[in-house]
């Protein structure tokens, strides 16, 4: 009855109206008690008003129904905790400071329809935390700055926090699936399925990352950058995009995985739209179509300063010039590709700047111990373009691929690096223990072994202590995650 109410007491007595301080003092022994929607609406009314929060630890202790935020402030919804705000007739950047632990909960059909930037659960988090965390059925709308998680973050920790089913959708830049603009920020073990729609610097898991890691993170969904109508009448191509992070700089990806389609125009990749002077390594895209004008690839679009280790894509690539399998176009010194393999179609229109693995590549850029699909690709060269020096980047037919022998003279590390399974990722190589799309059924930590410790961790999470992947935890295949799934798998352990 009283949470019919909220929204109708929302916009009688103000926005805040309805908001109840949670149980708990808020320390690490007597964290507050996050129950209801109230007590979301609690935390707004502390961070917006100019209380941050700052060492402040919360903890989430059931799923929160948001779906009344859809009626709030004139159908707007919900404002974010933190933010761009007016205080005393002055605007202020809010931020939280807090660590909130989900505890494996989830935060049901959050709805934000603001034509602002900083939106989502929370518009600004600053040198804060948040973990164990589930988000599902949000829609996200406004101008720049957008995620389901976080509009914008800096200096932040997020670890297992996962979005589902949700759409973020902006007319300018810096939307991504969990989170819109992070600088020196860690993510970690984080999962997004969303579809996203924005101008620029667009992201599955962030749309921005500067100084900040990325790790054992993957994103699917869908990814469209579109065109944007000037106040003259002329129309821009959207750019920037990637599966995973829009733009990466002086940053570190590592045991990432992405399948989510990108569309649009400059600029666009699997995993990475633009990476400079950053680290990608033991990651992949694939089941994923990446399309664009100028540098698209099939893992990273625009390749800058960036090293790229033991990956591969198997994503179809379409473009016009700068297409490659893996990378579009890979530039400047320390630009280094190597162990890492492109087995998607390539389609260009400029056939002379794409190839199967990378489509342009500058003279200082080196390619190591690498190979491509030339009958899926239907690429004649493995490198396109004008300078092919420093290229070791072999051809082979689908059946080669797909043996470990084609793989020694370049000496993959096969025994903790990498795998062969003809019943994983069809057969070509995968990352042991990264991703979904190529842990075993029934391998729940993603150690690559389905054993007791999988066991262990789904009665976690069917307790609720843990959050999960459908995709490997739905051992019955009901759709649901439960008490049945740890009876299947235990005969699974034990009748491997």
């Amino acid at each position: 009855m009283l949470a019919a109410l909220l929204p109708v007491l929302a916009a009688a007595q103000g926005y805040y109206d309805a908001s109840k301080k949670p149980d708990g003092d808020g320390t690490a022994r007597s964290p507050y008690q996050i129950a209801t929607l109230h007590n979301l609406l609690w935390i707004a009314q502390q961070v917006n008003g100019g209380i941050d929060l700052a060492d402040t630890y919360l903890v989430q202790t059931q799923d929160i129904d948001c779906s009344p935020t859809r009626q709030w402030d004139g159908g707007h919804g919900w404002a974010a905790i933190g933010g761009m705000q007016t205080v005393n007739g002055m605007v202020k950047k809010m931020a939280f400071r807090g660590h909130y632990d989900g505890q494996g909960h989830a935060i049901n059909q959050l709805y934000v329809n603001r034509p602002t930037d900083f939106q989502g659960l929370f518009g600004y988090v600053y040198g804060g935390s948040v973990r164990g965390l589930r988000l599902n059925g949000a829609h996200i709308e406004g101008t720049e700055n957008l995620g389901v998680l976080t509009g914008y973050a800096f200096e932040e920790e997020v670890t297992d926090c996962h979005v589902a089913q949700s759409t973020v959708k902006g007319s300018g830049i810096y939307l991504g699936g969990l989170m819109g603009y992070q600088s020196y920020g860690t993510t970690r073990d984080c999962t997004v399925d969303a579809a996203i729609s924005g101008y620029d610097y667009l992201g599955g898991i962030v749309s921005w990352c500067v100084e900040g890691t990325v790790t054992r993170c993957h994103a699917t969904g869908k990814i469209a950058s579109i065109t944007k109508t000037e106040t003259d009448g002329s129309q821009q191509v959207g750019r920037l995009a990637g599966g995973l992070v829009g733009y990466l700089s002086n940053a570190h990806v590592d045991s990432c995985s992405s399948s989510v389609e990108v569309v649009g125009g400059n600029q666009m990749g699997g995993l990475v739209g633009v990476a400079v002077k950053s680290v990608i390594a033991h990651s992949y895209a694939a089941g994923n179509r990446v399309k664009g004008i100028t540098y698209v690839g099939g893992l990273v679009g625009k390749n800058e300063e960036t090293a790229v280790s033991d990956c591969f894509a198997r994503s179809t690539v379409e473009g016009e010039s700068s297409v490659g399998g893996l990378i579009g176009s890979l530039d400047y010194s320390g630009s280094d590709v190597a162990r890492c393999y492109a087995a998607g179609q390539v389609t260009a229109t400029n056939a002379a700047i794409a190839g199967g693995l990378v489509g342009n590549k500058s003279y200082t850029a080196t390619v190591k111990s690498c190979y491509y699909d030339k009958e899926i690709s239907q690429q004649a060269e493995g490198v396109g373009g004008f300078a092919h020096n420093d290229c070791q980047c072999e051809a082979k037919t689908t059946a080669q691929m797909k043996v470990q022998d084609t793989y020694a003279a370049a000496h993959w590390d096969f025994a903790r690096v990498w795998a062969i399974d003809a019943a994983v990722n069809e057969g070509y190589p995968h990352l042991v223990g990264v991703g979904p799309a190529v842990q075993r059924h029934g391998d729940i930590d993603g150690d690559g072994m389905v054993n007791v410790s999988d066991v262990t961790v789904l009665i976690n999470c069917v307790l609720g202590s843990a959050s999960y992947s459908l995709d490997v935890s739905d051992i019955d295949g009901d759709g649901t995650v439960n008490v049945s799934d740890v009876t299947a798998l235990i005969n699974l352990v034990l009748n491997p």
